[in-house]
């Protein structure tokens, strides 16, 4: 019995060992004709390689492809470059339009890797289901996400058609957990408003810089242009420019206001990491109207860019808090299957050479809020408290 058990474990021994060297010499014999075929540099090659000579189930390409190039871009953890799929990148493409379907929330991804709510659109169903500045979203539908996973919470959030509900779960002032419910609907971003707020002394609110969606769509600088002119034919001789909680959009429609606004010069100018520069420059036709302009925390990215150029020229005094700090170019770019890619390529820069970037624009007279207003809508201020407006309006009137 002896001999037989010392022959059995033998024979199992060997077993194991012919296994392991069978298994060693398939690798040995696959891996140099991966090697040669794709490189040694190929990573996903020679996965793609391994699945296809080895892997027993049959897989969806196509599906592999996608998740690859998601994980890829997400490794590089910076928040704006991205792969999107053919209908997640439509969705992309969707929000620097005029009109789409979804619950108009602006967000971001803060530095605790969250996704924070920077604004949502006034009057706009995530508006009115109660959504504020600052809340985080923790989960949609159930399903949990971080903002590692932003562009997948976006797509979650935008992907019903108009009437359908999606359920968010908000974390509020650090602590508190609200499950909120809203109801998708039809976004027209309105982006600009005006009126008259004072003898003399017009207001206009941009709350995005959006291109136009139609053939005889208007832009954001085109509202812009017709907002001045129209206060200006009832006796406004004085403009305060409102962007806070403007959290940027066309980086042209920017411009174009501007444009507007300046004499000749530059606007703004980019740097790429090969330190090579591009100017955006405005014309020598402008005009003249005294004016001021609010920004606070919200107020980023397009809206920096624009106030930026008429801070440095002295065009318009700044008032409010220090802006966001989104100061960084991003090239967009569509493949042939609808999907695309988001790339952040280059650096903003005032026209007085002030990176923009992670630091943002400090106005030229720093007012805070009343504490009740910290994270509050524009729109939900009392003008007899909205300290900040008092202040755009009392200045204006000295220019």
């Amino acid at each position: 019995m002896e001999t037989k058990g010392r022959i059995a474990a033998v024979a199992a021994v060997t077993a194991a060992v012919t296994c392991a060297v069978t298994a060693f010499a398939c690798v040995r014999f696959v891996y140099p004709l991966m090697m040669a075929a794709r490189g040694t540099d190929d990573k996903l090659g020679l996965v793609e390689a391994v699945l296809d000579s080895t892997y027993l189930y049959d897989y969806d390409r196509e599906k592999a492809g996608e998740y690859a190039a998601m994980a890829y871009t997400a490794s590089l953890e910076e928040p704006y470059t991205a792969y999107y799929t053919a209908d997640m990148f439509r969705s992309y493409n969707d929000a620097i339009d005029e009109e789409y379907t979804g619950i108009g929330v602006i967000v971001t991804v803060n530095d605790s890797n969250e996704i924070e709510v920077i604004s949502a659109y006034e009057d706009g169903p995530a508006y009115n289901a109660g959504i504020l500045s600052g809340d985080i979203i923790t989960a949609v539908d159930g399903e949990e996400y971080n903002g590692s996973s932003l562009d997948a919470a976006v797509d979650h959030i935008r992907g019903g058609k108009e009437g359908t509900e999606v359920a968010l779960k908000i974390k509020r002032n650090g602590s508190e957990e609200l499950d909120i419910t809203v109801t998708r609907g039809n976004i027209s971003q309105e982006s600009v408003k005006s009126e008259i707020i004072e003898d003399g002394v017009g207001y206009i609110r941009v709350s995005g810089f959006n291109m136009a969606a139609g053939g005889d769509g208007k832009g954001t600088a085109d509202e812009f242009k017709e907002a001045i002119e129209g206060l200006k034919a009832v006796g406004a001789e004085r403009i305060v420019v409102d962007l806070r909680g403007n959290p940027g959009g066309v980086l042209d429609e920017a411009c174009k206001m501007a444009d507007y606004l300046l004499p000749e010069g530059v606007i703004t100018y980019t740097e790429d990491k090969n330190g090579k520069r591009t100017d955006y420059k405005s014309d020598a036709e402008n005009e003249p109207i005294p004016m001021t302009i609010l920004i606070n925390g919200g107020s980023a990215s397009a809206s920096e860019v624009f106030t930026g150029a008429l801070k440095d020229y002295g065009r318009a005094e700044v008032i409010g808090e220090t802006s966001y700090g989104k100061g960084i170019v991003q090239n967009v770019y569509s493949f042939p299957d609808g999907s695309g890619i988001s790339v952040t390529s280059a650096k903003y820069y005032t026209p007085n050479g002030v990176c923009i970037h992670e630091t943002g624009i400090e106005p030229d007279i720093s007012v805070t809020l009343p504490e009740k207003y910290e994270n509050a809508y524009v729109s939900d201020i009392d003008r007899n408290e909205d300290t900040q407006l008092q202040k755009a309006v009392e200045r204006v009137k000295e220019r």
